[in-house]
């Protein structure tokens, strides 16, 4: 109710019986955004909409305009402000972006409905610590459907970019790729992709290197993921972005080991501190889910087998792996090929020194 004083406050001559009509108005159409029918009556139903869209509306209002205040005691709390903030993103709890908008259109009638957006977004960015992703995909206010669908595409989908057409990609075959463990034997490296528009858009592989931006994990990340994986499902979408994104990661990590190998390079930060726990994090994601037939990485995929499957580079990666796997070994293969040349060279010199002598009348 703190909130919500604050928010009828910003403007004093509407009433609160203007916002509630105003909700009502809005009844039939948020209801047309649940997948279930709500089995709120109609009153129930338009209160639960104006008491969860004022929090929402001013509890993002303040931490833009305001920061993070000691004196509020959400914004203030950093553990409670964790804890809303990801309850706000989960599917269950998302409210109609256009209710968000009416309310904030009422109570701030100068600001354009776009700047919500933007205020939102920003809100929202510290949902991926330390991961440093840019927003690829600008959506206008008529189109985002809710808070959740706004991290969806502003931070997770990829820049429009060509992929294969709709028989190609139904008709791709490939192999899911091995471990990151498994893979570094075979002689692939990993790193991270500096610069990344998007958690997807940034995975590629080059010159036997495959770079995947990088990823905070935190108590949290588990949460947010099955909640964009659930909403991904159900929305019937034709590419799966988030889904074929976990399987990619579901398939470099096995062990601790894989993610010891990934977190070294930089692509994961381990922010729950036992590399165990985020190898089932992502094991533990990838159950139970719909894989699309256009599969996002199906082309990498192809690439990095076929990279592989190269004799030459297994032989490579155990050659460097058994006999360089430190500085020591480098260092004394190079002293002890400097001695094999000195001592070539030095039975050069003696034969050519001999031969000049025996060749003198």
């Amino acid at each position: 109710m703190h909130y919500l004083q604050i928010f009828l406050q910003r403007r004093p001559e509407n009433s609160l019986t203007s916002y509630v009509e105003a909700m009502r108005g809005l009844e039939g159409a948020a209801r047309q955004y649940y997948h279930q029918p709500v089995s709120l009556d109609n009153d129930a139903f338009v209160e639960m909409l104006f008491l969860d869209g004022c929090f929402i509306v001013e509890y993002i209002c303040q931490i833009s305009t305001s920061g993070l205040e000691q004196g509020d005691p959400v914004i203030g709390n950093s553990l409670v402000l964790s804890t809303v903030s990801y309850d706000m993103l989960l599917l269950e709890n998302q409210l109609p972006f256009c209710v968000l908008l009416k309310l904030f259109s009422m109570a701030i009638p100068n600001e354009r409905e776009d700047h919500f957006v933007d205020m939102a977004s920003d809100f929202l960015e510290w949902m991926f610590p330390g991961s440093k992703v840019e927003r690829s995909n600008t959506i206008s206010s008529q189109e985002c459907k809710h808070l959740l669908d706004l991290v969806y595409h502003n931070w997770l989908l990829p820049s429009p970019s060509p992929l294969p057409s709709e028989s190609e990609a139904e008709n791709t075959e490939f192999e899911f790729i091995r471990s990151a463990k498994e893979l570094k034997e075979a002689g692939i490296r990993f790193g991270k992709q500096a610069g990344s528009y998007g958690l997807f858009q940034g995975v590629h592989f080059e010159k036997g290197m495959i770079k995947i931006p990088c990823l905070t994990v935190v108590d949290q990340t588990e949460s947010l993921f099955r909640n964009l994986i659930a909403y991904e499902q159900c929305s019937q979408r034709q590419h799966l972005y988030v889904t074929d994104y976990i399987t990619l990661m579901d398939c470099l990590i096995n062990t601790r080991e894989d993610v010891q190998i990934l977190r070294h390079c930089g692509i994961i930060v381990n922010g729950l501190g036992d590399d165990e726990m985020v190898c089932n994090l992502f094991n533990k994601l990838c159950t139970n889910i719909i894989r699309s037939n256009r599969f996002y990485y199906a082309q990498l995929f192809e690439q990095v087998e076929k990279h592989c499957a190269r004799r030459r580079n297994v032989w490579l990666a155990k050659l460097w792996r058994n006999y360089f796997n430190s500085p020591w070994s480098l260092i004394s293969f190079i002293a002890a090929v400097s001695l094999l040349v000195l001592a070539f060279l030095q039975t050069l010199f003696t034969i050519m020194s001999y031969s000049k002598q025996t060749l003198q009348p």
